[in-house]
């Protein structure tokens, strides 16, 4: 096998790599976002029906709960975005990586956190 052919196979397993990456994330994000979900709800049933106890019956915890739900299913879209792009500028010999898409993807993981940051407080 040729050289050049050796490398262009590389980069798109590496990509198919990166892929996959951003699938075990993005599901990774959507069960937390699930397990915020279930969690707020035990503790919403839990303040009913004993009020004496001290349980955070935070309602706003519910809304971080599906906003991880959506941005999980947002990652994965875009990555399937960002595979078929990138395979295409791969056969185009014309990739440049995207720090926009890199920087929303960390920005929205970063407010998400920091809300859950508040929420613990």
């Amino acid at each position: 096998m040729d050289s050049c052919v050796d490398h262009h196979v590389l980069n798109h397993l590496s990509n198919e790599r990166t892929l996959l990456a951003w699938i075990r994330t993005s599901i990774a994000v959507i069960a937390l976002g699930i397990a915020i979900n279930r969690v707020s709800l035990f503790l919403m049933e839990i303040h009913q029906l004993v009020p004496e106890l001290r349980a955070v019956a935070n309602s706003h915890i519910k809304g971080l709960g599906v906003g991880l739900i959506v941005l999980g299913i947002v990652i994965l879209v875009g990555a399937f975005w960002h595979y078929v792009h990138v395979g295409r500028a791969i056969d185009a010999e014309t990739y440049r990586p995207s720090i926009l898409a890199m920087g929303l993807t960390s920005g929205a993981i970063v407010v998400m956190g920091l809300i859950a940051l508040v929420w613990l407080f």
